[in-house]
């Protein structure tokens, strides 16, 4: 059985900020978001066209959805789209580290140490770790004040198991361990968690081959890859409940890896 879409909540005067949201998981969740009334503030990058075009579009059906651009893989701009944020709402609640790249359109078989270059390693732990650290670093006085949340979307990647390539498992395991170190960092004040999906249908994991799809879906036990939406219903129960859970990585997987 799927989702049912019976959560329900009422976090008028509540603020959240979703870094990578103009499409997939975190298109999702700032819907999720908007449909119970909070003030959504969306991350992009500035030179995606089709997150712009798509926050546009959301906008128009929730007067809720605000926009904020800006390449938070660099600190100085982190700070700024913070400081938007929390000026523009006079608050921060919960603060969703979901943006990411893989930077590939096909999988690296791990043993082509050749073909990672310094360039490709150091831009995905860029954007994929420290642009969650950054944030973090950036929002925490104020999620403080609220007793907020954070949540850092990691992937099932993060055992090093399988993944696009060495240097995205890694960002993603070291995603893993700044979710545990904030944690410790933050607490009592602010609960720090992670969700770690399975394949997941976005527009990333779309140019995937249908016979990749077919066997990502047969190694989980429900049979199928999620949908973003069921991502995002785990993302918005650890901002909202969940107050007891912190320091956790859950994943949200489909029983991936049960399938001998």
């Amino acid at each position: 059985m799927q989702s049912l879409g019976l959560i329900k909540a009422s976090l008028r005067g509540f603020s959240v900020l979703i870094t990578g949201g103009g499409s997939g998981i975190g298109l999702s969740t700032a819907e999720l978001f908007a449909e119970m009334n909070a003030n959504v503030a969306i991350n992009y990058l500035p030179s995606d066209k089709d997150s712009k075009n798509r926050i546009n579009l959301l906008s128009k059906k929730f007067s809720n959805i605000h926009a904020f651009p800006g390449d938070i893989s660099n600190n100085d701009v982190a700070e700024r789209v913070i400081l938007q944020v929390y000026k523009k709402f006079k608050c921060l609640n919960f603060l969703i580290n979901n943006v990411g790249v893989g930077l590939v359109k096909n999988p690296i078989p791990f043993d082509k140490l050749n073909v990672i270059d310094d360039k490709f390693w150091n831009q995905i732990m860029q954007v994929n770790l420290m642009s969650a650290f950054y944030c973090s670093r950036a929002s925490a006085k104020y999620l403080k004040e609220t007793k907020g949340a954070i949540v850092n979307i990691t992937s099932i990647s993060s055992s090093g198991k399988r993944g696009t390539s060495i240097p995205y498992a890694v960002s993603k395991g070291s995603l893993n361990t700044l979710t545990r170190s904030l944690a410790k960092s933050l607490a009592p004040d602010v609960r720090v968690n992670a969700v770690s999906p399975g394949f997941t249908i976005t527009n990333m994991t779309k140019q995937r081959s249908k016979a990749h799809k077919e066997k990502m879906s047969k190694q989980t036990l429900l049979k199928r890859n999620a949908k973003p939406r069921e991502i995002a219903e785990i993302i918005f129960m650890l901002c909202v409940s969940g107050s007891f859970v912190t320091g956790e990585i859950i994943n949200v997987d489909g029983g991936h890896g049960y399938i001998y």
